[in-house]
């Protein structure tokens, strides 16, 4: 008699995983839009020029500028979702699909908000890559430039007001 549980256990973090990896062929992409958007009216180049220009500065690799926050944020994000909506699974019916459309949109809404400090962190490291080498901020990790994003960000963690933020970086 085989008293093994055949009940197949959850991979929630599998989506993290597939996710992050997603992340790294579509990061060259995302860093041109980023640099498209942030551009001044005055200073605007095309899409050629930014291609150009990444790679000059960095070579093949300077189109991963950002991508270990980018990283990050597939991870917390993607990972909470599928967490969530799996652990609410046991709660719902499983034939109502309002219920179920309510899981979806609460893990959705929590990941969500989970993600937003890696997606402010990714945005702000693939901008730094057109700053002049003397006025790109030096940091050793995500961790560091999280820090700050959150010194800036959130006046309550400072013990300050808000100030605008001087300079287009953490």
């Amino acid at each position: 008699m085989d008293t093994k549980d055949d009940r197949r256990l959850p991979r929630w973090w599998s989506g993290g995983v597939c996710s992050a990896i997603a992340v790294t062929t579509t990061h060259p992409l995302d860093l041109i839009k980023v640099q498209l958007q942030t551009q001044s009216r005055q200073d605007r180049l095309p899409v050629g020029e930014i291609i150009r220009s990444i790679y000059q500065k960095g070579g093949f690799l300077g189109f991963y500028n950002g991508i270990s926050a980018s990283w990050f944020r597939q991870l917390t994000y993607t990972t909470t979702r599928f967490a969530l909506y799996e652990a609410g699974k046991d709660y719902v019916d499983a034939g109502n699909i309002g219920a179920k459309m309510g899981l979806a949109t609460f893990a959705g809404l929590v990941g969500g908000i989970v993600g937003v400090p890696g997606d402010v962190v990714t945005v702000r490291l693939q901008n730094d890559s057109k700053l002049p080498p003397e006025s790109r901020p030096t940091r050793t990790c995500l961790t560091a430039c999280s820090a700050s994003t959150k010194r800036k960000a959130c006046p309550a963690s400072s013990g300050a007001r808000c100030p605008p933020c001087p300079g287009p970086s953490c």
